[in-house]
């Protein structure tokens, strides 16, 4: 019976501490959205997933603000709950991804906090590119199941949840460098045209300095910049720049982070 149990520690604890965990994000409670992070719009054209890149580890939650009820043929109805397929329910994904749901038969009660872990190692059989993703969902109302499909639906028809794929090694590490006060730097798109947006995690509030350098290190932008703890976005204008490689800093006297990026 001992060397059951032993055998059983030493196959189960490396698979448990393995396991893929989802997380939910809390804050979305104070906006009032439906996910996060939010999709692209019109209205904030921003690519808030993480970037993924192919033959490299990749993970993102995304936490589902379940309503407590849904407008049809303009009246509004209360809801039970929101569900998905535990396969096959998001489509257009890199292949090598996967996902699962936080709880696991992925049906959300109305008024909680859904979760869904997108993860897996997109494989080199993926084309480079802009992957328009969509999660089709079941509504349970009094009056019957409603067909959903999100983001896109009818209240919103122009959001998209898009995940960018790029080639190996052009992947911002989501971990801050030692001594670094932020937890993910990277600017999206990269490659860009003449504008990109430098998305920033930071663990402190205060003012930091935001320098650009071509690679023979010649300085060829800086600015100051009061950044807030948590998420900031800071769009920077490079068409006074020829087209080519840039590293870009942002840091103050707790530690830097350093980027790469390119121009087309």
């Amino acid at each position: 019976m001992k060397k059951v149990l032993l055998f059983l520690a030493v196959v189960l604890i490396p698979a448990l501490s393995a396991a893929q965990t989802c997380e939910r994000d809390s804050n979305i409670l104070k906006t009032g959205g439906l996910l996060s992070p939010a999709p692209w719009s019109p209205d904030s054209p921003f690519y808030n997933l993480k970037l993924a890149c192919i033959n490299e580890p990749y993970n993102q939650s995304v936490t589902v603000n379940v309503p407590t009820s849904i407008t049809l043929n303009g009246i509004t109805v209360p809801i039970t709950n929101v569900s998905i397929p535990t396969t096959n329910g998001i489509g257009n994904y890199p292949a090598g991804l996967t996902y699962l749901c936080d709880p696991p038969n992925c049906v959300f009660n109305a008024g909680t906090l859904g979760c869904i872990l997108l993860y897996g190692t997109p494989s080199v059989d993926n084309p480079v590119d802009t992957f328009d993703m969509a999660i089709t969902a079941t509504v349970q109302t009094p009056f019957g199941p409603v067909p959903v499909v999100f983001p896109g639906n009818q209240a919103a028809p122009d959001d998209h949840y898009y995940l960018i794929l790029r080639p190996t090694g052009e992947c911002a590490s989501s971990a801050g460098e030692a001594g670094s006060p932020f937890s993910s730097v990277r600017n999206l798109p990269n490659p860009f045209g003449n504008q990109t947006v430098i998305e920033v995690q930071s663990t402190q509030s205060g003012v930091f300095r935001f320098q650009v350098f071509d690679l023979l290190g010649n300085r060829v932008h800086s600015e100051t910049l009061n950044l807030y703890e948590g998420a900031n976005q800071i769009t920077y204008d490079a068409s006074h720049l020829p087209a080519g490689t840039y590293l870009y800093s942002i840091g103050n006297a707790s530690g830097q982070s350093v980027r790469r990026m390119v121009k087309n």
